[in-house]
């Protein structure tokens, strides 16, 4: 038989101080990445190899930056798998206990130099960011994009004079695309998914970010097993990743 992923994803705050394990027998809780709310939120269904009997599962997801996602974690939040933004972020859920899966590589991710629709800020380049002039804005240096960024802009000697540093990379996406924010750094597939304008940067290609996925628990039960090997290996959800802007390990 197979069974049905229904209703995936639905966004649902996830509960703290109950315990890590969040499913049911017939529900996954997903704690992901801010950037990938486009990606899991626009699979609808799809189908695994189960034996007899299985119900559908729903999956039940959070987004959130990286940073915020392990300390709920460590803090007690309900989840069953855990989906970050950076290596870094992934290490210290395990270094502190709250993840006991071996991690899996989904999927890389990079900067791109953003500006507000139509560039009202005339940006021509990463120069532009140290210019007190216009509105800039970066990712809090604590979650995966502002780090990276912080990294990049080391590396090419760029002074940035950041007037906003955001929680995460869609809400730093969204000043943009409404024009709160002349430009920043914000990931690839970010800008694709909103439609936002970006200048040519070639010298932030060589900038990257790895997303991983891991079980909460060390022996996760099949759906859960099931969640991972379907966002890490179905060739649906690869071509979506990759349409999305994702490059594909």
């Amino acid at each position: 038989m197979r069974r049905a992923i229904a209703g995936l994803l639905v966004i649902s705050a996830v509960a703290a101080g109950c315990g890590q394990t969040g499913g049911s027998a017939d529900q996954v809780v997903v704690m992901a990445a801010s950037s990938l709310v486009d990606v899991l939120g626009t699979i609808e269904s799809g189908a695994l190899e189960v034996s007899p009997g299985s119900p559908d599962v729903q999956i039940l997801a959070s987004y959130a930056g990286s940073s915020a996602l392990v300390a709920q974690l460590r803090d007690g939040a309900h989840a069953d798998v855990l989906i970050t933004a950076s290596r870094a972020t992934m290490e210290t859920a395990i270094d502190n206990g709250s993840v006991a899966g071996s991690p899996s590589l989904l999927a890389t991710n990079r900067l791109v130099l953003a500006v507000a629709n139509g560039n009202p800020g005339h940006v021509s380049s990463l120069a532009d960011l140290s210019d007190p002039a216009r509105v800039i804005g970066l990712c809090a240096p604590e979650v995966p994009c502002g780090a990276l960024a912080a990294r990049a802009l080391t590396a090419l000697g760029i002074d940035a004079a950041p007037d906003t540093f955001e929680p995460n990379v869609r809400s730093l996406a969204n000043k943009i695309k409404l024009g709160e924010i002349d430009a920043g750094l914000i990931y690839r597939t970010d800008a694709i998914s909103l439609g936002i304008d970006t200048i040519d940067a070639p010298e932030l290609s060589r900038f990257s970010t790895e997303y991983l996925v891991a079980s909460v628990s060390a022996d996760p039960p099949a759906p859960v097993t099931d969640f991972i090997k379907l966002i890490t290996s179905d060739p649906s959800v690869r071509q979506l990743l990759t349409t999305q802007g994702f490059t594909l390990p």
